[in-house]
């Protein structure tokens, strides 16, 4: 996925919250060390254009 204030890193989806409408996210690749999850607003994630074929 591709968050708009980051749009050229890319990330995981970990969770989606439907409550209060909110994806929780994390950067991708993982790396040896755990990466730190947070959220974001639903409609600031995009699915990146490969991803969709």
């Amino acid at each position: 996925m591709s968050y708009s204030a980051s749009p050229d890193a890319t990330y995981q989806v970990v969770n989606v919250d439907n409550f209060s409408d909110c994806v929780w996210l994390r950067r991708f690749p993982l790396r040896e060390r755990c990466l730190p999850t947070f959220s974001v607003a639903a409609d600031q994630v995009r699915p990146i254009a490969s991803e969709m074929r």
